[in-house]
């Protein structure tokens, strides 16, 4: 595993000068980002420490809701180290116009973000026009109940490719849930595995064996992202060897693909 280069697919930060990045908490989370907030370069540290290659920043919502600056500068400040996600109102006066602005300042990804309000993944469809026309990759991030409305977009929208936020929050205590396994087929879907969902699984078995078992059924189309620091149970280089050992039972081609492969391929960037 030492020459698998490794990506961190999942990463929030947070600017240690809260008088240009003022907190702008937006979701009923705990205060992760009171409580262990990561800087871009506090986290280019910790990477090097833990052996991590390259990150996308994902835009936090619970601290910065739909205020991208902080990513976007963060990203801007290590070209070809970072590269950022970022999160806009689906429910604006122009979503559409949103998107242009922020790829316009520098997005590389779009989090589309309904975890909180409805699971009508599909709406609203012209944003979802937007996006495959800019064909950039979206990381939707929804609760189980969703993925049947994800489907349909996946399926409509095959040009898109798209890394779906912690396995969709699945339960896996009887396997592979239906609705999630009926993404199998769609080669535009990732997933990501997430140490969230490392521990969710974690709690009926191996997380070995589950993200074997994951990727048999999606071709390998799995990538790993810490969650660091809303995730912070641990040290950052404590939490990367989570997501190492959880790959202890793939193939080397599917492994290299995990920890960092297919991250370059939504990402080229990246490279």
């Amino acid at each position: 595993m030492a020459g698998d280069r490794v990506v961190d697919s999942h990463v929030h930060v947070v600017s240690d000068d809260l008088a240009r990045h003022p907190l702008r908490p937006g979701v009923a989370t705990n205060p992760w980002y009171l409580e262990h907030p990561c800087s871009g370069p506090q986290l280019r540290g910790l990477m090097a420490e833990a052996g991590v290659d390259r990150a996308v920043l994902v835009q936090g919502v619970g601290a910065y809701e739909y205020d991208n600056g902080y990513v976007l500068e963060a990203a801007a400040a290590a070209p070809g180290i970072f590269t950022p996600v970022v999160c806009a109102d689906r429910r604006a006066d122009d979503p559409v116009r949103d998107l242009r602005t922020l790829l316009g300042a520098g997005a590389r990804g779009y989090r589309w973000f309904c975890v909180h309000d409805d699971h009508r993944v599909e709406e609203p469809r012209v944003l979802w026009d937007a996006l495959a026309a800019a064909e950039v990759p979206v990381v939707p991030t929804f609760m189980p109940d969703g993925l049947e409305s994800f489907a349909r977009v996946a399926t409509t929208y095959p040009g898109l490719r798209f890394a779906v936020d912690h396995v969709a929050f699945v339960d896996f205590g009887p396997g592979i849930p239906d609705a999630l396994g009926a993404l199998a087929p769609l080669r535009n879907v990732y997933l990501k595995v997430s140490t969230h969902a490392l521990h969710t699984v974690a709690a009926h078995g191996d997380p070995a064996d589950a993200v074997a078992a994951l990727a048999a059924a999606f071709g390998g189309r799995l990538l790993w992202g810490s969650d660091w620091s809303q995730t912070h149970h641990a040290p950052y280089p404590e939490i990367v060897e989570e997501g190492r050992r959880a790959a202890a039972k793939l193939s080397d081609a599917d492994r290299a693909a995990y920890l960092g492969a297919n991250a370059l391929t939504l990402w080229p960037e990246l490279t």
